[in-house]
């Protein structure tokens, strides 16, 4: 995560300055100010089951909106794995040259700088608004191919909490119908109601015609977690549940059939919970507000939300909720010190990018740490066709980082060469000892090829404990063969 950061605004958590001049219609005419800007990003991502390669360079489109002290606000996904950052005022416009400031992945935003102020000229200030209500008109600022924006109508239809498009965590989502009419769409496009702001555009549905849209509570969040050059993020509750519906898990637990809440059956190590709750707590309420059996709290406009949505929107880390939970049968009142919980603590990574992966390529191993971006080049179809037991890692144990396994390290592929014949069909295993050595992280495997056992290096795996040897002696001169062969400039990472 980038946080190279200068101060922005206390003001920056209540207001927004967008760029764009649109026209509204019916109960939504309130004008809607100069505002949104158009992006341009060349990117260029590693592959995934090659960490020693770079695609080609791609680009894609986006929008963003100008905060108060000249930064534009934009979507995570449409800056990562990027290599120029290119901002325009209009589609017929010059092009100014921006870069990322802070960008959180988990929340998919963003925070762009143009060095140039004289593109701040012109553009007007508009606010945030936090609240909205179902079946409330909407906005979508896009532009059209002569340079003019234009409103795209939706309805919102839908709010809830949910994964976000990039992460794992769950947060706020507004749902809305509407039609980009053919524009693809969905994609960072600033959303607005009554003249003022309501969120981003995260995901479009052309076929349901459904976007998701981060809502400005969210973005409001993000803005004030930014302090004194620092990013302090969202916290996350720090554990896993069961519903509490069934009436024989109930019995177990010694309850009467109208208790209300949700059992806690897996508390993510260094997480928010690790200290505070135990596994076999009913949590019962989260913050002052009581849980249903399925772990919502209502809330008094919108319904039914996820309880998550009371740490994660109305607090930061290092702050601490009240938490209820029925404790050996007995109600208790938990303070819970909130956390962040970054992918620097996962166990599978589920965001993957702007950094190299890390790997060691030794006699045509090629030695990585399994991420998603890994397991989804399995191409569309990933759930089904990846590995079953990478897919389990990553569905039930991601987060799941212990003191002993920091990362899972696996086998990817033996690159095929006279140093490893009898091995080249060998792939998708874990590695679980190299010369004898436990494996928590690619940086173990490093220092274990520093200590061969009598002149040969042993990789062991999970899989039935199943072996490769390899000479250590001949590893300098098939490393550099290999390195020509195969087009790879650099042999290993591991920072």
């Amino acid at each position: 995560m980038k946080l190279t950061l200068k101060t922005i605004t206390p003001c920056a958590a209540s207001v927004l300055l967008c760029a764009a001049a649109c026209w509204g219609s019916g109960k939504n005419d309130a004008a809607i100010p100069n505002s949104a800007v158009k992006l341009y990003v060349t990117y260029q991502e590693y592959e995934a089951d090659s960490p020693w390669k770079k695609s080609e360079n791609k680009g894609r489109a986006g929008y963003g909106c100008v905060l108060p002290s000249n930064r534009i606000l934009t979507t995570g996904d449409i800056v990562k794995d990027h290599t120029l950052i290119e901002v325009q005022k209009s589609m017929v416009g010059e092009h100014f040259t921006a870069r990322v400031e802070v960008v959180d992945y988990d929340v998919d935003l963003a925070i762009l700088t143009v060095e140039d102020d004289a593109f701040f000229s012109d553009l007007a200030p508009v606010e945030f608004d936090r609240d909205i209500s179902i079946d409330q008109p909407i906005q979508f600022l896009v532009f059209e191919e002569s340079g003019q924006i234009r409103a795209m109508p939706g309805t919102i239809v839908k709010v809830t909490v949910d994964e976000y498009y990039l992460g794992w965590d769950e947060y706020l989502i507004y749902g809305a119908t509407a039609s980009f009419e053919g524009r693809g769409g969905g994609w960072s496009e600033p959303v607005f109601s009554n003249g003022r702001m309501v969120g981003l555009s995260m995901s479009y549905s052309s076929e349901k015609q459904y976007a998701s849209i981060i809502p400005a509570s969210i973005i409001l969040h993000f803005l004030d977690a930014i302090k004194n050059g620092a990013y302090t993020g969202f916290p996350s509750p720090g554990f896993r549940y069961t519903a509490l519906r069934n009436p024989d898990l109930k019995n177990f637990l010694g309850l009467p059939h109208d208790t209300e809440g949700i059992y806690v059956r897996y508390i993510v190590p260094g997480g928010s919970a690790e200290r505070a709750l135990r596994v076999g707590d009913v949590v019962t309420s989260v913050d002052g507000f009581e849980l249903d059996w399925d772990g919502n709290y209502l809330h008094p406009d919108w319904g039914r939300l996820n309880f998550s949505d009371r740490i994660t929107r109305y607090h930061y880390p290092g702050e601490t909720v009240e938490v209820g939970v029925l404790r050996d049968g007995k109600p208790a009142t938990i303070k819970m010190k909130l956390k962040r919980f970054d992918q620097s603590k996962y166990l599978v990574p589920v965001i993957c990018c702007d950094t190299r992966p890390r790997y060691i390529i030794i006699g045509g191993l090629v030695i990585q740490e399994l991420t998603a971006d890994y397991i989804k080049s399995w191409g569309k179809n990933w759930k089904n066709r990846a590995n079953k037991k990478f897919l389990y890692y990553y569905k039930y144990e991601a987060q799941a980082q212990k003191s002993d396994r920091k990362r899972v390290v696996i086998l990817n592929k033996v690159l095929p060469d006279n140093v490893n014949i009898g091995y080249q069909g060998i792939d998708n295993l874990v590695v679980s000892k190299v010369n004898g050595r436990p494996i928590s992280e690619i940086g173990d495997v490093a220092e274990a090829l520093g200590s061969p056992e009598n002149g040969f290096h042993r990789f062991t795996f999970e899989e039935y404990d199943r072996e490769i040897i390899l000479d250590k002696d001949k590893m300098a001169e098939a490393d550099k063969r290999i390195g020509a062969q195969y087009g790879i400039a650099r042999m290993r990472n591991v920072e």
